[in-house]
């Protein structure tokens, strides 16, 4: 099987913040990376994951468990948190 310049595949790949992109991996990437069977079947682009992100966060009922929230988001999928940042950023401040 082919290896990334990451090393990482499977399970390994999902357990690493850094490179971990959830539902958002196509076909081919979970193809090529060993992926299959251990992500869900449907693929969600990033922005549709946002989406789901901040339905979460808004559900939340103070600002201790939205941090709690946030903080478990960085330490499963660092570009999904990152991208939440970005985009809501006035939203998220007063919470980090």
């Amino acid at each position: 099987m082919k290896q990334y310049l990451h090393g990482k595949r499977g399970a390994d790949l999902l357990h690493d913040p850094l490179l971990n992109k959830g539902t958002a991996f196509t076909a081919a990437e979970r193809d090529t990376m060993g992926l299959r069977g251990l992500v869900p079947p449907r693929i969600h682009t990033q922005t549709e994951q946002v989406d789901r992100v901040l339905q979460s966060f808004r559900r939340k009922p103070n600002d201790l468990e939205k941090y709690i929230y946030l903080i478990a988001l960085q330490e499963r999928n660092e570009s999904l948190f990152y991208r939440v940042m970005k985009d809501h950023l006035n939203e998220m401040m007063p919470i980090i």
